[in-house]
């Protein structure tokens, strides 16, 4: 909080300034002025939240000061002080609405009992002003969805419109901004495109769709289309990752639902093509077309028969997908969430080598915070690289020690998975399995299992999310004591000590 003292005695101004803790008011900037024309000169340079100023001062007084005050500085609280106890000033010191007035000599405990009444206003007003902003967003918020809607009766949106004082006779279209990355900014963003239309004598409302995607309608009046396309284009300035679309112009508030409708088949042009920052939606052309259910068994089969050629496959699909189908988004991020899916299901034992991956559900997630379809496909085919390594790593053992493999990993969360319940499942003799897996792996089957744990927990620690007693269970550990004590023995630090050490 900033303060301005003005008094033209030098001696009044340096006490006040090192008798009071200003700290304990959350006052951090303390500003001087000698006379009233510097103290005007300084508020209307750093609009201080409070003023404290004598009555009597050369070149501007305190009354003529605030007066002028108030209006380069409104929000300004005022503090008189002075050495005349005179009613004239008291009255002037009421109409202008001072928070108190301090008789000279000052003593300081009623100053400071001043400066905390003025504090205590400064943040009710600010309170005041919050709640006015908020309710005045949410209300246009609540109408850009109703307009985009166009579900609501006719005459109670006209009723809207002119409580939030936007136009109801105008031409209209809506524009969207999609802002990938920047989900922690949504009030700021809101904020920001609404004055920059407004600086250009545009009324804009707009609400927050989720998923870093904006909406706003514009009333534009007789604005030509050309200009709402050059000052659209200034919008993606503001960030690398900003991109913008228009939707058609309509000249009626019930027929922005089309404008809308139109304006997200930008989202689709975004998604395929990143550079594209700019989209006026009457340049689509490209009908979409669905994904075939015969792609995921294209893939399935090629999983199973041929693992080498899914990198080619994925490749194939993509540009198929960019350059002549383009599918809707929703329809591209369920395809390959399955295939993801498909693979840790084939292969469980990718959980303990996928970066972000600690159940199967968490593919689903990962995929959907991808922006672009390029992501995507990076992204899938590192996820079938690291399944190929494993198929290789695995050509060497027998069919049979591979499926013990599989289902320790599937498996791994039961407490009582042991070697007699795996040669049940194998429908074999736990001791000549044992035998055969100790063969091909060099390891036991239940050394195997604790080793596999141990992998699994290190991954597991990485993430901060997880307390010690969830990976604990995660890793089929039948208390965080045992899991401690195991991972002690293993790793010759505790498993608190060793996330200290890799995430220092």
């Amino acid at each position: 909080m900033r303060i301005i003292i003005a008094d033209d005695d030098d001696y009044t101004r340096e006490g006040l300034i090192d008798s009071i803790e200003w700290e304990q008011f959350g006052i951090s900037n303390i500003l001087e002025a000698r006379d009233g024309a510097e103290a005007l000169r300084l508020a209307t340079q750093y609009k201080p939240e409070i003023v404290l100023t004598d009555i009597r001062m050369p070149k501007l007084n305190g009354i003529d000061f605030a007066e002028k005050l108030g209006e380069h500085c409104p929000d300004s609280k005022l503090l008189f002080m002075s050495g005349y106890l005179d009613v004239d000033y008291l009255k002037s010191a009421i109409r202008l609405s001072a928070v108190d007035y301090i008789e000279k000599p000052i003593k300081l405990p009623e100053l400071q009992e001043a400066i905390r009444k003025t504090v205590q206003s400064v943040h009710r007003s600010k309170r005041l002003i919050n709640d006015l902003s908020t309710k005045k967003n949410l209300q246009q918020q609540k109408l850009a969805r109703l307009l985009i809607e166009g579900t609501v009766d006719p005459e109670w949106i006209r009723q809207q419109c002119e409580e939030a004082k936007f136009p109801v006779n105008s031409s209209y279209l809506c524009l969207l901004v999609y802002s990938p990355r920047q989900a922690g900014h949504v009030p700021e963003l809101l904020e920001y495109v609404k004055a920059f239309w407004s600086e250009q004598g545009v009324h804009a409302v707009g609400d927050h769709l989720g998923k870093e995607e904006f909406v706003f309608v514009l009333a534009l009046n007789r604005l030509k289309m050309d200009r709402i396309e050059v000052l659209a284009k200034q919008l993606i300035q503001r960030s690398e990752h900003q991109y913008v679309g228009i939707g058609s112009r309509v000249s009626s508030l019930f027929e922005l639902n089309q404008s809308y409708a139109n304006v997200q088949k930008a989202l689709d042009q975004f998604f395929y093509y990143p550079d594209l920052h700019y989209y006026p939606s009457q340049e689509w052309h490209n009908a979409q077309s669905g994904i075939s259910p015969q792609l995921f068994v294209d893939f399935y089969m090629l999983m199973k028969s041929q693992p080498s050629g899914l990198m080619e496959w994925i490749d194939s699909v993509c540009r198929q997908f960019t350059v002549t189908e383009h599918p809707p988004r929703e329809q591209v991020y369920s395809l390959f969430s399955s295939l993801g899916r498909a693979i840790i299901q084939e292969k469980g034992a990718l959980l303990a080598k996928l970066d972000g991956i600690y159940d199967i559900n968490d593919v689903d997630v990962q995929i959907s915070e991808f922006t672009t379809l390029e992501e995507i496909r990076v992204y899938i085919q590192g996820v079938c690289k690291i399944y190929c390594t494993e198929i290789d790593k695995d050509s060497k053992y027998s069919h049979t020690i591979t499926n013990v493999m599989n289902y320790i990993a599937s498996h791994v969360g039961k407490v009582d998975l042991d070697l007699l319940e795996i040669g049940q499942h194998m429908f074999m003799s736990p001791a000549h399995l044992n035998m055969l897996f100790k063969q091909d792996t060099g390891t036991t089957i239940t050394q195997y299992i604790r080793d596999y744990r141990i992998e699994l927990a290190k991954k597991l620690i990485m993430n901060e999310h997880y307390k010690m007693n969830a990976i604990s269970e995660l890793c089929g550990f039948a208390s965080p004591s045992y899991f401690a004590k195991v991972f002690r023995i293993c790793t010759s630090v505790t498993p608190v000590e060793f996330r200290k050490m890799k995430l220092r």
